[in-house]
Formats: C-alpha cells, sequence, structure tokens
C-alpha cells in the first residue's frame, strides 16, 4: 500500500450534495490541468441475461448526442478545446472520463452534465455501435486466448453477470435497441448512485461549487436502488476444453 503523506491527505477533500452525489478533489496544481471521472455504479453486473453487453452499448452510444447536441456538436466542442472525453463500461461500473486545461474546465463540466443527463441516444449512433460491438465479438471468437478467458469467467461465475464479457454475446446484443439504452439509463443514471472525481489545479471549493451548479438541481427518484448481487463461490473444480485448429494452445488456471 502507497504511503500517503499528511500534506497529500490535506489535498484530498471528500463532499456528498445534497442529493447524493460524492465529489473527491484532489487539489495538485503542478500543470495547468484537471481531468475527472465520473463513476455511476452500474456496469455489465446489471445487465438482465437476455440483455448481456447492454452497459457496453450504452457507454458507446452516450456521447453521440444530447437533448440540444448532436454527435459533430460534442466532438467539435472537445477538439476546440483541445481536451479529451470517453465513455466505457466495467464489470461494476459505467464511467465518463474528461480531461482539459484548467480554463475550460467548467465548460467541460458543462458538458460532461448534458451527458449524463439527458442523452438522445440516436437510432442511427446505437444501430453502427451495435453492429461494431457485433464485430468484436465475431473477432474475439477467432483468438484462442479470448476463448479461453471466456470459459474461464463462466466456470467460475456460473450465470452470474460476471461469467459473461462486458460486450455481450452477439444473440443478446443484436436484439438490443434505444428503448433498451433509454430504460438503462432512467434506471441507474441518478444523483444517488454517481461519484465524481476531480484532479489538478482546482482548489476543493470552487470544484464543489461548479459541481453543484451543473447537478445541484437534479432531483433523487422515488425508486430505491437496485443491489447488486453476489457470486456463489464454485464448491468443485472443474475443466473445460474446446478443441481449435491452431498450432498453440492457451490455459488458464484460477
Amino acid at each position: 500500500m502507497p504511503n500517503i503523506t499528511l500534506k497529500q491527505q490535506q489535498n484530498i477533500h471528500r463532499t456528498v450534495l445534497d442529493n447524493g452525489i460524492v465529489v473527491i478533489v484532489v487539489e495538485n496544481a503542478a500543470a495547468d490541468i484537471i481531468a475527472s471521472r465520473l463513476f455511476i455504479r452500474a456496469g455489465s453486473q446489471f445487465d438482465p441475461p437476455n440483455q448481456a453487453g447492454l452497459s457496453h452499448l450504452v457507454s458507446a452510444v452516450i456521447t453521440k448526442g444530447t437533448q440540444d447536441l448532436s454527435s459533430i456538436d460534442i466532438a467539435e466542442r472537445v477538439e476546440s478545446m483541445g481536451a479529451q472525453l470517453g465513455a466505457d463500461a466495467a464489470n461494476d461500473y459505467f464511467i465518463l472520463s474528461l480531461k482539459t486545461v484548467a480554463a475550460d474546465w467548467f465548460e467541460m463540466l458543462q458538458l460532461a452534465g448534458q451527458i449524463l443527463r439527458s442523452p438522445s441516444f440516436p437510432d442511427a449512433e446505437v444501430d453502427l455501435e451495435r453492429y461494431l460491438t457485433i464485430q468484436t465479438i465475431r473477432g474475439q471468437q477467432e483468438q484462442p486466448f479470448s476463448i479461453a478467458y471466456k470459459q474461464l469467467r463462466q466456470a467460475i461465475y456460473q450465470d452470474h453477470p460476471y461469467g459473461f464479457s462486458v460486450l455481450g454475446e452477439e444473440a443478446t446484443v443484436s436484439t438490443l435497441d434505444r428503448a433498451d439504452l433509454e430504460h438503462y439509463h432512467h434506471t441507474y443514471f441518478r444523483p444517488d448512485n454517481l461519484i465524481i472525481s476531480i484532479a489538478g489545479r482546482i482548489n476543493s471549493e470552487d470544484a464543489i461549487k461548479q459541481v453543484e451548479q451543473v447537478f445541484g438541481d437534479w432531483q433523487v427518484p422515488d425508486t430505491p436502488l437496485s443491489k447488486p448481487s453476489l457470486p456463489s463461490p464454485i464448491a468443485q473444480p472443474c475443466q473445460v476444453t474446446t478443441a481449435q485448429d491452431t498450432q498453440h494452445h492457451n490455459g488458464l488456471l484460477c
């Protein structure tokens, strides 16, 4: 575990807003840059079995349009600031990442707010990203290591969502549409399910004030948050073998 000095501790600030958003600020004036990651407690562990890959598809499309901005508008704003913007999904979380010079930080935060709160999920973008995801899944089926890793996950976690790739399966991804993405967003994208980490040339007071300006009016829904299910441990050792026409073999142990 890395040692954290008292000075470093003093530069780390954690605040919970009235609507449940957790804000963590790390003050670091070494460079004129501010980076932030916005975590939603979601991810593929909440994908229904018949919709495996849903969280990934949300992450692939969410930056492609909002109620007020097209995908081109978003791309041009990010490019004009020389900033970085990206989204991704893992087993346990969804993440929106951004990085920019300090002078453009608030504008990027406002853009992130629009993306998280009011994505439009354009049909054309959903169709394109669904197609690209399926092509990636097919490509992995030709890679021995990917096949071995998939078998290892399924052997360990069985029918739990951890047993499936975040990308999902071709059979499940091919059925996903815009309505599915909108339902996922409506269910999990809420202020009491959001953690915002900020690091760079900014003091904690300014950072929290700006987060409140962008997200402070976001209301908590009446519905309770879903709780993830935990996978059951494997009772007995097992061995899974798949024959492939290749010149080498891959084996994974856990």
